[in-house]
């Protein structure tokens, strides 16, 4: 079977989170971070015909996109990437070692929602890298929902402010900025008193990242 461009992105995006993987039978992606602080899943549109554990995913990935259009063929011990009269043969991972993503997802109560476009999340985390800020607050004052990027235990830090909704909940969300490893696209963001659950609006892809102990929701 041939892995499209669109797997191969979500899958690099996975290896920003965890760089090992269980992959499962069938068309859905899991990954979960050491910390299981983030979760994310995707369907994609391959069917994986067989369970198998990667402990080293960039590595694997290198190989995937070395050339266009390989072929991969999946053995029992280990995997073969195929072009022309070349061949990788790439093992897989024993998979007690790898921290693997629950299947299934997770619900989340839709306290609070609003939509994100690809366009603000980019302003947003570029505005956290220009003010080194390390915490993203979605702060809701009872009218607006607020995206703001800043240091809350400094005064006087620089910091950056964004309407990106409406509510009629007050609510401080906050989350590492560090934690923030999703593909910059479109979502419905749902928060709760555990997670901020990014759903995208445009293919079924979302994450789950917790939110800090310091938020009020």
């Amino acid at each position: 079977m041939k892995i499209s461009k669109t797997t191969l992105d979500i899958l690099k995006n996975f290896a920003t989170i965890n760089t090992n993987i269980l992959v499962r039978e069938g068309s859905v992606l899991g990954t979960i971070s050491a910390q299981k602080n983030i979760f994310a899943r995707a369907t994609v549109g391959e069917q994986f015909p067989r369970e198998f554990a990667v402990y080293d995913l960039n590595a694997l990935l290198q190989l995937l996109t070395l050339d266009a259009d390989q072929e991969v063929d999946f053995g029992d011990k280990s995997l073969k990437i195929t072009k022309d009269t070349g061949e990788f043969e790439f093992f897989y991972a024993d998979p007690s070692i790898i921290v693997a993503a629950p299947d299934k997802t997770i619900p989340v109560e839709p306290k609070i929602q609003f939509d994100l476009a690809a366009s603000e999340i980019q302003t947003i985390l570029k505005a956290a890298a220009i003010v080194q800020a390390p915490v993203l607050s979605f702060k809701g004052d009872g009218s607006t929902v607020t995206a703001i990027v800043s240091d809350p235990t400094t005064p006087g830090s620089n910091s950056y402010k964004r309407k990106v909704g409406e509510t009629d909940k007050t609510f401080n969300a906050m989350i590492d900025v560090e934690r923030v490893k999703i593909i910059q696209e479109g979502f419905k963001v749902t928060i709760n008193q555990k997670f901020i659950h990014l759903e995208s609006t445009a293919r079924p892809l979302a994450y789950w990242l917790a939110v800090n102990p310091s938020s009020t929701i």
